[in-house]
């Protein structure tokens, strides 16, 4: 009789950018509840925020690190990825997570530093925590305990996408230029990895109301953002758990996942395939 499934799931290293708070810290604890070896968490916050979202991962048993690290800087990047091989040996699975809105302007007032902020940020902090995670993953061993027949991985990459990688909103040119940026920058990686063994996807979450929204869509006019956002949950179907953007990131991650390359996998309840606003 053949042997069924058993063990944990993702049992390997995470590198997780945006990872001390909302959707990285999720994904972070995902990797912790599966059964992860480590996990790194790579972020610019403060230190009780750091704490706080280790804490949470400390709390399934696994070794959780901290890095101080800004995603738009290249000698950053490299140090926080030499930083955790150093820890763990290796990196098996990446997020990609950390982001930020930018500005609300019509393109014909836009100011252009805070658009190419957003682009230093949401695209190229992809384009180079990606650049640096492949180098580490093309270097190493395939991960082990991949079942007898089946196709070795070295190692996953999953980038934060955005339904603003598909669909767009007045006001919105800095953010949806930049989600298609990161989509664009995640098929090309998942050509340039596949031959390495190594897989890149992105996930499009809906709307989540992380601290983030928070703190800008929901800023200023409160009344006004709590109105669109509402709507914007009638036509997810339900408000959404950050959990489910975190396990999804880890099923992605799985080697049992070997075709999966390239892809843009959203998680919104069905919003972009509802032509309805409810």
């Amino acid at each position: 009789m053949s042997q069924k499934r058993s063990g944990a799931l993702a049992p390997g290293i995470a590198f997780i950018t945006g990872g001390a708070r909302g959707l990285g810290n999720a994904i972070a604890v995902s990797f912790a509840k599966e059964g992860a070896r480590g996990v790194a968490i790579v972020d610019i916050q403060d230190g009780a925020t750091f704490q706080e979202g280790k804490n949470k991962v400390e709390e399934y048993g696994c070794e959780c690190i901290t890095i101080h690290a800004d995603v738009t800087k290249e000698a950053d990047i490299e140090r926080a990825v030499h930083e955790t091989v150093t820890k763990f040996g290796r990196i098996d699975y990446a997020a990609n997570f950390a982001g930020i809105v930018g500005p609300g302007s019509i393109i014909s007032d836009i100011d252009i530093a805070a658009w190419q902020k957003t682009q230093d940020v949401n695209s190229t902090g992809v384009l180079i925590a990606t650049k640096y995670e492949m180098r580490q993953m093309m270097s190493q061993s395939p991960i082990s305990g991949i079942e007898p027949g089946r196709i070795e991985q070295k190692g996953s990459i999953v980038n934060c996408a955005s339904v603003n990688s598909l669909q767009s909103l007045p006001g919105s040119s800095a953010y949806t230029a930049s989600k298609h940026a990161c989509h664009g920058i995640t098929k090309t990686a998942a050509l340039e990895g596949r031959e390495h063994g190594i897989r890149v996807n992105a996930v499009s979450p809906g709307f989540l109301l992380t601290k983030m929204i928070e703190e800008t869509v929901l800023g200023g006019d409160m009344s006004l953002g709590k109105e669109m956002w509402s709507s914007f949950e009638a036509r997810q179907g339900r408000k959404a758990k950050f959990e489910e953007v975190g396990d999804v990131v880890v099923l992605m991650s799985l080697p049992r996942m070997s075709l999966v390359n390239g892809q843009n996998l959203f998680i919104d309840g069905g919003f972009t395939i509802n032509e309805a606003n409810n």
